[in-house]
């Protein structure tokens, strides 16, 4: 399994020097499995990075419709995903809404919006989804690949303090034992109170959540929009020292 991040940060984009290892793009990620089958989660400003390496049938997999997540479909217009699923919701009436005059004046083209099962397939990768604590709803992914054995998971935004202990066991199941965990860090632990039912996490969260799934590795992801690269580098090392295997990844 190959993974490209085009974009990391969250609700909104941003440029300018602070920025420029993490780069100011909106959250896209490009996983590749072994038979070469392609899974594009989520459609931001990041997908500008991503698009020259997509090929002609993948499939896009949307988390949740917020403008952050989706700003960046107009970008692949002569790249078009041969589906488009959310599970939760009407995603074409979204799509249509946010993509037609006089907000964007050309229309998105035809696709394929069927919803599988809550088990799905794009080649060898194993698609299942989890609802998580966010405004409007939201679903983390976990993708496997039974032939090499490889698995992630991946929830870029999720108030990990408004979910229900059930709820908090049921996903801490679903996610246990990937290799990978890509978790929702947009907040500082002192930041949090202030930004409570925002439907985001803190860096301390995604680290209590990769100790409870016991996970191999942690990005974290959807940082706060003017979060500079010092900012983020404090933050990884603050996280690596509690759970090593935590890195703050840098856009491919």
């Amino acid at each position: 399994m190959k993974i490209w991040l085009g974009g990391a940060r969250g609700s909104f984009a941003v440029s300018g020097p602070e920025y420029a290892r993490h780069g100011g793009d909106t959250f896209a990620m490009l996983v590749e499995g072994q038979d070469g089958a392609q899974l594009l989660l989520d459609a931001g400003s990041g997908v500008r990075r991503l698009r020259p390496r997509l090929r002609a049938d993948y499939t896009l997999y949307f988390t949740h419709t917020h403008l952050d997540h989706l700003l960046g479909l107009p970008l692949l217009e002569n790249k078009w995903p041969r589906q488009l699923v959310l599970p939760r919701g009407d995603l074409a009436a979204t799509l249509a809404r946010v993509f037609s005059p006089p907000i964007w004046p050309v229309a998105l083209p035809g696709a394929d919006y069927s919803v599988p099962a809550m088990q799905a397939a794009v080649g060898g990768l194993v698609i299942r989804w989890h609802d998580v604590a966010h405004p409007d709803g939201c679903v983390a992914y976990r993708v496997d690949e039974p032939a090499t054995g490889e698995s992630m998971v991946v929830a870029t935004d999720c108030e990990w303090p408004a979910m229900a202990p059930a709820a908090q066991e049921s996903f801490v199941k679903f996610a246990h034992g990937a290799d990978l965990l890509v978790f929702d860090a947009q907040y500082l632990p002192e930041e949090y109170p202030a930004h409570r039912g925002w439907g985001h996490s803190t860096w301390a969260d995604a680290v209590a959540v990769a100790q409870r799934c016991a996970t191999k590795r942690l990005w974290l992801i959807h940082h706060k929009p003017k979060r500079t690269d010092a900012e983020l580098a404090a933050i990884g090392a603050a996280a690596a020292a509690v759970f090593p295997g935590t890195a703050v990844p840098v856009p491919d």
